[in-house]
């Protein structure tokens, strides 16, 4: 009885090692092959609208997308919400936000703002900047 139970323990941990062993192997191929995740940081600053700050949504339309995108980035239009804090002066109002995962290329952005729509196109490639810094009153983006 006493050798049945090593016996079945043996193969209790023979069967678990297996399987860590799997996963383990597994999860090896979700290594960081090809190309980064890009993710652009939205920055918005704009004025107060009746002595509050309004948040607003920054769109993001894909212009010209490069080949070779990490398979869950995004690749479509979409809309990044970026919440408006009011300055210390009472009267600015800024904000930031990060995008989901972006497929690399070219991509407008535009935004709403007390002023005007504001646009702008930007290349979104892990060798340039992934900051898009928008300003109301202000033609364009940084």
């Amino acid at each position: 009885m006493h050798s049945l139970l090593n016996t079945t323990a043996r193969i209790r941990l023979t069967w678990m090692t297996a399987a860590a062993a799997l996963v383990v192997g597994s999860l090896a191929g979700c290594g960081s092959e090809g190309p980064a995740m890009l993710h652009a940081t939205i920055q918005v600053a704009s004025i107060t609208q009746s002595g509050g700050c309004e948040d607003v949504n920054v769109k993001a339309v894909p212009v010209t997308l490069l080949p070779g995108a990490p398979k869950l980035s995004n690749s479509k239009e979409f809309l990044t919400p970026v919440k408006l804090n009011k300055g210390a002066d009472g009267v600015s109002c800024s904000g930031e936000s990060t995008t989901v995962p972006m497929a690399p290329g070219k991509w407008k952005f535009l935004v709403g703002l007390p002023s005007d729509t504001v646009s702008c196109e930007r290349d979104i490639t892990d060798a340039g900047s992934l900051v898009v810094s928008i300003k109301d009153g202000e033609a364009g983006c940084k």
